[in-house]
C-alpha cells in the first residue's frame, strides 16, 4: 500500500514511518529536514493547496500525525493553529478522491475537565486553542462524503529521532540527569500510551483493513503526571532525589488545559479484541528504546 505521513519529522510520525516502511511504500512529509529511510518531503501544511504533495506521493492512505501541540503557542496563534490542526483535513479531503483512507491523530483535549475516562459518545467540549482546532479536523472527516476514517484520540508518551526536538519524557529524563528541580503533578490525570505500543495499533488497524469511518480512544492506564514521571525514572535507575509534587493550579503562565486528560479505550479493545495497556508496559516500552539509543 502506498502510505503518506504527515508530520514525519515528529515523534509519532517518524517511528510510525520507518516501522510501516518494513511492508509498505511510505512517504512522509513534515516541516523540518530529518534524515529517515523514506522519500521524504518538506512541506508547509498552511500552503493552500495541497496538489503537489498528493501528486509526489499518490497516496492510497493518509496517517494525518501533523500538528501544533504547544498549547501556550496555540493560543498565542490561534489562526495558524487551527490551520495546520483543523483546516488541513478539509485541504486533504478537497485533494484526494474518494479512494483515498485517512487516519487522523486527534487527542484527550477535545474533552472539558469535567469528564473523567471520557468515551467516544461524550460530547466534546474542548477548552483551549489546541483542542479546538484538533475538534475541527474531526468535523470535518465527521462531514465527509463516501469516506473511509478513522480518528484516533489519543495521549502519546515517547522519544524524539529527531533530536532538535524534545517531548515530555526527555524532558523528565534531562531534567533528572541535570540534578535540577522537577515539578511534576499530582492533580492532573491521564491515560498515557507509547507511540511504538500505539504504532502496533495503527498497523492492526491497516493489515485488518479496519478503517471504518468512526471515532476510537486508544489509551494506556491511567495514572498522574507525576506517578507516570517517578515510575519512569525508576525503572531507568535515575535518581528522583530532586523529583517533587506540584499542581497545575499553581502553575502560572500555561496555556488551560484540562486536569483530566483520561481517555477510556474499552470500546476499541472490545470490538477489536486488542488487550489494554499497563503503565508498566508503557514505561518499559520506553525503557527499552531509551537504551538501545
Amino acid at each position: 500500500m502506498r502510505i503518506l505521513v504527515t508530520g514525519a519529522s515528529g515523534m509519532l510520525g517518524s517511528t510510525l514511518a520507518i516501522e510501516l516502511s518494513r511492508n509498505h511504500k511510505v512517504y512522509g512529509t513534515g516541516n523540518s529536514d530529518i534524515t529517515l529511510p523514506i522519500d521524504y518531503k518538506v512541506f508547509d501544511l498552511s500552503n493552500e493547496s495541497y496538489k503537489e504533495l498528493i501528486d509526489w506521493s499518490q497516496p492510497e492512505l493518509i496517517i494525518h500525525c501533523a500538528a501544533i501541540t504547544n498549547g501556550n503557542y496555540c493560543q498565542e496563534n490561534c489562526l495558524k493553529a487551527i490551520d495546520v490542526n483543523g483546516v488541513s483535513v478539509h485541504k486533504i479531503l478537497n485533494a484526494t478522491n474518494t479512494t483515498t483512507k485517512i487516519i487522523y491523530i486527534s487527542t484527550d483535549a477535545v474533552f472539558s475537565s469535567s469528564l473523567h475516562m471520557a468515551k467516544e459518545v461524550h460530547s466534546v467540549f474542548p477548552e483551549n486553542i489546541y483542542g479546538k482546532s484538533k475538534e475541527l479536523g474531526e468535523f470535518f472527516l465527521n462531514n465527509s462524503q463516501d469516506r473511509q476514517y478513522t480518528i484516533i484520540r489519543t495521549t502519546i508518551v515517547g522519544l524524539n529521532i529527531n533530536k532538535n526536538r524534545i517531548g515530555f519524557v526527555e524532558w523528565i529524563i534531562n531534567t533528572a540527569l541535570e540534578n535540577k528541580k522537577l515539578g511534576l503533578f499530582t492533580d492532573v490525570l491521564f491515560t498515557p500510551i507509547s507511540i511504538w505500543d500505539l504504532v502496533d495499533e495503527i498497523n492492526f488497524l491497516i493489515n485488518t483493513d479496519n478503517i471504518n469511518s468512526e471515532t476510537i480512544h486508544i489509551g494506556g492506564e491511567l495514572c498522574t503526571k507525576f506517578d507516570f514521571g517517578s515510575k519512569l525514572l525508576k525503572t531507568l535507575n535515575i535518581s528522583t532525589e530532586n523529583l517533587f509534587k506540584r499542581l497545575i493550579s499553581s502553575f502560572e503562565g500555561r496555556a488551560k488545559r484540562s486536569n483530566d486528560q483520561s481517555l477510556d479505550s474499552d470500546f476499541y479493545q472490545k470490538k477489536y479484541k486488542r488487550d489494554s495497556i499497563s503503565l508498566d508496559q508503557t514505561i518499559l516500552k520506553i525503557k527499552e528504546n531509551y537504551e538501545h539509543n
